[in-house]
């Protein structure tokens, strides 16, 4: 084996080792702020987001209404699924619904896929939030 082939070789391993590196430091932000709903643009929404037991299940709370608890996925801490529900009182369509919902954290970005029934019509709400408190 040459030289040449040999440092091809380590800086392969080197790019592979840091994206997993990267991969596996992906785990959720405290504080999001919303930058895009299929639903609206809400420049107050805001969702804060809890670790529980090693940060394998995490309680998410909405600045508009809603909550939720989720599970990470086949123990990767950048992705959760969990159940959820709009609280009774938020004066809109979806009050007092529950849904499914999906969180994958890419870098600062946070997508959500949220899954329910309003007013008996499924509704599937996809937002997308930025970091603002680590």
């Amino acid at each position: 084996m040459s030289i040449r082939q040999s440092i091809s070789k380590i800086a392969i391993s080197t790019v592979a080792l840091i994206a997993l590196s990267s991969a596996a430091q992906a785990e959720f932000c405290r504080k999001y702020q919303q930058t895009h709903s299929n639903a609206g643009q809400c420049n107050n929404c805001f969702l804060n987001i809890s670790s529980i037991a090693n940060g394998h299940y995490y309680t998410v709370r909405a600045s508009n209404g809603w909550s939720a608890e989720l599970r990470s996925t086949h123990g990767d801490t950048s992705l959760a699924s969990g159940v959820g529900g709009w609280r009774a009182d938020v004066g809109h369509a979806y009050a007092g619904t529950k849904f499914t919902i999906d969180l994958e954290q890419q870098g600062s970005q946070l997508s959500m896929m949220m899954d329910g029934n309003a007013n008996g019509q499924r509704q599937i709400i996809r937002a997308r939030f930025r970091c603002i408190q680590r």
